[in-house]
């Protein structure tokens, strides 16, 4: 008896002391996304006793920084501990557009199933008509009407049947290719590399019975986005329309589906450490390492094979700059991503002597460096489903942790299109975050879904610029003062004038000052001709010296509807020796630089009207000598 009651007390304190495990669906409300990475943020309602639990979120992200996963739990609640580990067993969730063309193969397998039995059916049907055409045999005696009219009907059904099987053959070799088709697709968007998923463990203690609220950040990797913008010229008497819009991917192993959209203008991949300046030492300069090796690569040595740095932009077959490109050296860890504007610096130590250059959308290609710096062009890869997925229409709401400030200025405002466009600009010390208010889908494709952040109208000030020594066209820029405000990031942007795509720039506001100068492109409107007149041009002989003279003259018109202002510039040459000498230079109306004898001429050309400018000067120079004056 004594001994059964020791077991029923050790077997409660068993209970007591039990954890029982739960699994918890949770999912995502928030996404905080960085220019690389991003934060989420799950929510769960779980009802616990009193008692010690583990609890098991699962369908996480593969893709995890251990480091950053935090949980909170509403309630009398202590979380004891908190630990992530990757489940091979569970695979992600198939997309939508998988599952839809795994649907669509086998309605089209049960097609081509059905369509080669009829084919058998039609070739038995043949077999059987070829068979029976010795009607009744020798000794029937048919009639001639009668053999006619058997003759007639095998004819006829034969080329039916054959006719059908024709035709079934043709529908059955269609379906075939489409089939083909569909397995190629499904292979390409099959192909990940990783299509585990993970879970995060948290132990807790709960003090009594409760339906608690818990909450889980972490941040995960390949995801990010990007700034680009459009900027849309009515008129050179009208505001500048500058659209600001962001470039969002995720290939994160979990779709962002209705969920609450932050953009962060910051990056957690960054060293936060403030640099330190030891003291500067000078000493004698000798060959690096890194110098010995590009001598080496010459003679087919690998630049990597002594380590050294690398450098280069990775661009498409356009020239266009692709953020985020991923440059790693083959069989390492060290690598390095392409910043806005596609530049990049790799530390490629010692070893591998094999680049491998991969981005979204793009052919991964491996090369060789030969060289310090390299520019890297990656063609479009033609079997990916990359696509850019436009919404707007968002409306105003703010997130009461932070700060919120409106963008007022003279010369900036927001546009009236509010219906299209709203969101709440916030600003934290180093950071600031664009809130996108409705829900938003950002699916675990790679592919990139273009959001408007906002809209502004900039009171620009417009001048044309012209070298005609150099380019017969006249180039439109705009002055824009309090741009600051804006929270403008460096990024491509696609020039757009009278209503006209005039093509790409980059935004460089990375080193603008006070004021932001924006090229917008060649203007067709503003015709500038440059042109030597002969009648005042000659060369002439004196003693053991020769004299060239040069008179060019410099036709501005401006067939546009309305006055422009114009900076004109050109140049005298620069004697380099005593015998060579620049002598009488007129230039009307310009300003000269004595350092550079760079000529500025700035006019306003009336509309449909032409502006005249001329400058001349001589050289005298030895006669057994040539200069190259044109």
């Amino acid at each position: 008896m004594r001994q059964l009651l020791l077991l029923l007390v050790c077997m409660a304190m068993l209970k007591i002391n039990a954890q029982t495990k739960k699994t918890v669906e949770s999912k995502i409300d928030k996404v905080t996304v960085f220019l690389e990475g991003a934060q989420t943020q799950r929510s769960a309602k779980v009802n616990l006793t009193a008692g010690k639990f583990e609890l098991v979120f699962n369908n996480i992200s593969p893709a995890i920084d251990v480091q950053s996963i935090q949980v909170k739990a509403e309630g009398n609640i202590t979380v004891l501990s908190v630990i992530h580990q990757q489940n091979h067993l569970k695979e992600q969730q198939k997309q939508t557009e998988i599952s839809e063309i795994e649907t669509q193969k086998e309605s089209l397998l049960e097609k081509i199933a059905l369509q080669r039995n009829i084919l058998n059916v039609f070739k038995q049907e043949e077999t059987m008509l070829v068979k029976n055409q010795q009607i009744g045999g020798a000794n029937n005696g048919l009639k001639a009407a009668d053999l006619k009219e058997a003759a007639d009907f095998q004819r006829s059904r034969l080329t039916e049947v054959y006719q059908k099987q024709m035709e079934t053959d043709r529908s059955v070799k269609k379906m075939e290719a489409e089939l083909v088709k569909m397995n190629r697709q499904l292979a390409e968007l099959n192909q990940k590399s990783d299509i585990s998923t993970s879970e995060i463990h948290v132990t807790v203690n709960a003090k009594e019975t409760t339906n608690s609220q818990f909450t889980l950040t972490y941040l995960v990797r390949k995801s990010g986005w990007y700034p680009t913008y459009d900027i849309r010229v009515k008129d050179i008497s009208s505001p500048i329309s500058l659209q600001y819009k962001a470039n969002v991917f995720q290939q994160s192993g979990e779709d962002w589906k209705d969920v609450k959209l932050y953009l962060s203008t910051g990056n957690p991949n960054e060293d936060g450490t403030k640099p330190v300046i030891n003291p500067w030492f000078l000493k004698y300069y000798y060959p690096s390492a890194f110098t010995n090796a590009l001598q080496g690569r010459v003679a087919g040595v690998s630049l990597s094979a002594t380590g050294g740095v690398i450098s280069g932009r990775v661009t498409d077959q356009q020239g266009n700059p692709i953020p985020g490109a991923s440059i790693v050296l083959k069989g390492a860890r060290t690598g390095a991503a392409a910043d806005m504007n596609g530049s990049f610096n790799l530390n490629v130590g010692t070893g591998s002597s094999v680049l491998v250059v991969s981005a979204i959308g793009m052919e991964t290609t491996e090369i060789i460096p030969s060289s310090a710096y390299m520019n890297i062009s990656l063609k479009e890869n033609s079997k990916d489903l990359s696509e850019v997925v436009v919404t707007s229409a968002y409306s105003n709401s703010g997130y009461s942790n932070w700060e919120k400030s409106p963008v007022t200025s003279a010369n900036v405002r927001k546009k009236k299109e509010q219906t299209a466009i709203s969101t709440t600009t916030s600003y934290q010390p180093t950071t600031t975050i664009y809130e996108i208010d409705d829900p938003y889908t950002v699916l675990n494709d790679g592919k990139t879904y273009t959001v408007d952040i906002d809209g502004y109208e900039l009171k620009a000030e417009f001048e044309y610029y012209a070298a005609p020594k150099f380019e017969p066209d006249a180039f439109l820029t705009a002055r824009i003062a309090d741009w600051q405000e804006l929270n403008l990031l460096p990024g491509e942007a696609n020039l757009f004038f009278e209503g006209t795509f005039l093509g790409k720039s980059n935004l460089d506001v990375a080193s603008a000052g006070d004021t932001l100068n924006i090229s917008l492109g060649r203007d067709k409107g503003v015709v500038v001709k440059r042109t030597l007149l002969k009648e005042y041009s000659s060369r002439k002989f004196i003693g053991s010296n020769k004299t060239d003279t040069r008179q060019y003259e410099i036709v501005i018109r401006n067939n546009k509807q309305q006055a422009i202002s114009i900076t004109v510039d050109d140049q005298f040459p620069i004697s380099t020796m005593k015998e060579i000498e620049i002598q009488d230079r007129k230039y009307d109306g310009a300003k000269l630089d004595d350092d550079t004898q760079k000529l500025t001429w700035q006019l306003t050309v009336e509309p449909k009207k032409e502006n005249k400018l001329s400058f001349k000067y001589e050289v005298k120079y030895p006669r057994d000598k040539v200069l190259q004056l044109d």
